[in-house]
């Protein structure tokens, strides 16, 4: 039996551990769930509770010796001093930043979701390779086992109407197309669902706050929900929405490699530095994905999100050649098993030693 630390540092990589954790947890091994004590703490130990989970707070356990495995979803230099077999897999794709990627240099195993990623870093990272593993995208295994009861209950929780079709508004906190957007939004679409599920952070820091007074004018509406912070998981919205709107989000691809279609707001609300410095903004969005912002509609003001959103309702097929093509260069195969790929690459990696994968 082997003891399995997972390190969540914030509410939105549950969704992405989850999965892994259950397969461990089915062939008996020893699941902890290492908690932040920095922030969102009571958030957190809620989600904990709701799933079950075994969890203690703190960085401090990370290195009580006491882990065989160690899963990381961000760079965490305290990593480069843990004895476990420490495993990284990002918490997004899209537009994530490449500074992510010299986390290979310290981790035993890096999980990649897509070949894109997986021949970036092995042509960046060529002594490295070994540490690669290009198995999939853990989130996606809830979608894929997703089943209509579970769509008839969160239908049913939030009063949406099944003969609708739904739209889910999934935007970041930063930088955000929020406060470009109109206060009349919902009012756009009378026949549709609208969802608003707010990044957590939104929710949490003080300088969001006309954010939450947009969403607050939204709800207004019949049509529209906006979910509270206790919704951490974004994964049954994707499964149950027709077309998403984004921004900078990289749910967007996620959404998109599902071969459903995506309005990607060019637009965004900045701080001051952000416009006396704009190499800030380029430094935060990774440039190489340009490439795949193909397999998007990218509306540069809120009138082309509303044409382009009413273009994708009567034809959603339209970018579904690119989508298809791409899916997965960016997502691998999405096929419910990915958890299952990576216990086998783990048990792999204990078997040959630390040294070789």
């Amino acid at each position: 039996m082997l003891n399995i630390y997972f390190y969540v540092a914030y509410p939105y990589y549950f969704p992405h551990f989850l999965p892994i954790s259950k397969v461990f947890k089915s062939y008996g091994h020893e699941i902890t769930y290492i908690l932040s004590d920095k922030q969102n703490s009571k958030n957190m130990e809620d989600i904990a509770k709701e799933n079950n989970l075994d969890y203690k707070f703190g960085e401090e356990n990370l290195i009580d010796g006491k882990a065989d495995i160690i899963f990381f979803a961000n760079p965490n230099d305290i990593a480069k001093d843990i004895k476990s077999i420490t495993i990284f897999l990002e918490h997004g794709i899209g537009t994530k930043s490449t500074s992510f990627y010299k986390t290979i240099e310290y981790f035993d195993i890096y999980i990649t979701e897509g070949s894109q990623k997986y021949n970036t870093l092995k042509t960046l990272y060529p002594q490295y390779e070994y540490k690669l593993a290009n198995v999939g995208f853990s989130k996606f295994d809830e979608i894929i086992n997703f089943s209509n009861e579970d769509k008839e209950k969160l239908f049913n929780k939030y009063k949406l109407d099944t003969n609708k079709k739904t739209i889910l508004y999934a935007p970041t906190f930063f930088p955000s197309s929020i406060e470009k957007m109109a206060d009349d939004f919902p009012n756009e679409f009378n026949d549709c669902n609208i969802i608003v599920k707010p990044h957590y952070l939104t929710y949490e820091r003080k300088r969001y706050k006309k954010q939450l007074n947009k969403f607050n004018k939204w709800e207004q509406y019949n049509n529209c929900v906006v979910m509270p912070l206790s919704e951490y998981n974004l994964v049954p919205f994707l499964a149950i929405s027709d077309i998403m709107i984004s921004d900078e989000s990289s749910a967007m691809f996620e959404f998109a490699a599902l071969n459903k279609p995506v309005v990607s707001n060019r637009y965004f609300k900045l701080r001051w530095s952000y416009y006396l410095m704009p190499w800030k903004l380029t430094k935060r969005i990774d440039k190489s994905k340009e490439f795949y912002r193909t397999i998007l509609d990218n509306a540069n003001n809120y009138e082309e999100t509303i044409n382009y959103t009413k273009e994708a309702l009567s034809n959603p097929r339209k970018l579904e050649d690119k989508r298809l093509k791409f899916s997965k260069d960016l997502c691998g195969d999405i096929d419910g098993k990915v958890s299952n790929r990576i216990y086998n690459v783990v048990l792999n990696k204990i078997k040959s030693g630390k040294n070789e994968l």
